[in-house]
This record gives structure tokens, sequence and C-alpha cells, in this order.
């Protein structure tokens, strides 16, 4: 991430970041999704945070794993940009004005400008390698978006870090994979199935995925027997259930063409960053 480009009311330096706990991030992400509400402003977090903060299993094992404590990602609606911003700052974070001019304020970066903390913020949908639509679900879980749309952000990624791997992973082994909603403890894969179905690329992209990260539970993250196999169980449903789902025209046109077309939206530098 960029450092951030003096305002005229930043202090005259903002503290590079120091290493920071899950405990921090965790505590400071609840108090913004909370202190947001009271102000009128829905923020929901994403990313890993997310994952940990949507329920208590997660964390754990990615407590096992190692998986490093990172920054704090959040989504927010249309409606509420100008809020958010406000409400941010009130808290001592300074708006990075390059990339809110760059991402034509479909993205905030925020630092704290005493502690160093780093805030993404997206504006309704995760735009990336592909684009994940989050605008209509953000009343679903109080705090973190639903966990279908957790995984589905980690699996539109085309070149899958260990990390990301690793957050998949963790979701497959505390989320069953049932049919359909199953409420915050359950993957509903026939959601995630019917979303894929519409989009080729996206479908080819996390279908992959998804047999990488089986692959790798194992030894390769050190997941253990019985969570890897959870894991393995999670992958082979949900397989299954997107391989059933019935295709839209639009996908089985672009099947066509297969891979002799690229199948995913380029991300500079800068919008990767998640």
């Amino acid at each position: 991430m960029t450092g951030s480009v003096p305002t005229r009311d930043e202090p005259p330096s903002v503290q590079s970041k120091h290493p920071v706990s899950w405990a921090d991030l965790a505590a400071e992400a609840t108090a913004i999704v909370a202190g947001a509400g009271h102000a009128g402003v829905t923020l929901r977090v994403i990313g890993s945070a997310g994952i940990r903060l949507h329920c208590s299993a997660p964390g754990e094992l990615m407590d096992l794993l190692g998986r490093p404590a990172k920054d704090i990602d959040l989504v927010v609606p249309d409606k509420h940009r100008k809020g958010m911003r406000r409400f941010l700052e009130s808290r001592g974070y300074v708006t990075d004005r390059d990339l809110l001019i760059a991402m034509e304020g479909r993205r905030y970066s925020f630092t704290h400008a005493e502690n160093g903390t780093e805030i993404d913020v997206f504006v309704e949908r995760l735009e990336f390698c592909h684009t994940v639509e989050v605008r209509s679900l953000l009343d679903r879980h109080p705090v973190t978006i639903p966990v279908e749309e957790l995984m589905l952000a980690k699996l539109q990624i085309v070149e899958m870090t260990v990390t990301d791997v690793m957050d998949v992973a963790v979701l497959l082994a505390t989320h069953p994979v049932r049919d359909d909603d199953v409420g915050p403890e359950g993957t509903d894969g026939g959601h995630i199935a019917r979303l894929l179905a519409g989009d080729w690329g996206f479908h080819h992209t996390a279908t992959r995925n998804l047999r990488r990260v089986a692959a790798m539970a194992g030894p390769p993250i050190g997941l253990g027997a019985e969570a890897s196999a959870r894991v393995q169980a999670g992958e082979r449903r949900l397989l299954e259930l997107i391989d059933a789902a019935p295709k839209t025209a639009r996908w089985r046109m672009r099947d066509k063409i297969g891979e002799r077309m690229q199948w995913w939206q380029d991300v500079d530098e800068k919008e990767a960053t998640y």
C-alpha cells in the first residue's frame, strides 16, 4: 500500500506502520463497525480480518497456521461514502488522496496518524480479477459480509498467494458446504454455484483455485489430517454444486472460447493490495 499524501488537516508526518497484533486489529475493526453504525454509516469487514471476525472457529485455525495480522479491509454502500470518510478521519485516520483520485471514489485507503494502522474501504463491490457484488448483502451479518462472499473474494484471485489459500482452506474447514442457506455456521454452496453459472471467467478461476486449495490443505500449509479432510470434502461438494448448476447462454458461449482469450480483469499493483 502506498503512503498517505498530506492533507491540510494532516500532521507533519504519519508514522510508519508498526507490527500490530490480531487482538489490536480485531478490537479496532469491531469498534469501527459499531461506531460507524451509531453514526448512521454501514461498514462491514472483509478480507482475512472478516474471515476471523465472522465467527470464532476460523481464528483458531488461522493462528495455528501462523496467518499474520495485516490490516483492516471494509466495504461501504455508495450512499455512505462521505459519512464513512468523516467518521474514519474523526478517529485519526488520514486519507490517501492519490488512491482516491486514481480509483475515482471506488476505493479509499487510510493510515492512522499515530499508530500506522492501515484501512482499505471498497464501495459496494470488490473489483479485482473478478467482481464480487456485496451491495445487497451488508445486512446479513452484524460485522462482516456473508461467508460465501468472503470465500468468493479469495477465489476470484487468478494468482493466489499461500495466505489466500490458507484463508479459503480455513473457511472450508470451519463452514460445511450445504446446498442452500444454512446460516452463519455453514456455506451456501447453491448461492456460490448460481453466481458462477453466469460468469464463465469467474467460474474458471474459482474452480481452479478450489482444486489448488484442496491439494495444499495437508502438508503444504499444515492444517492437519482432520481439518484437511473437511477442506477436501467441502471442495468436492462445492465443485459438485457448481458443476450441476444450470449455466446461462452467456456462460456457454464464453465456454467455447475457453482460455484462448483472457478471462480475468487486469489489476494493477495499487489495486491488488488486499
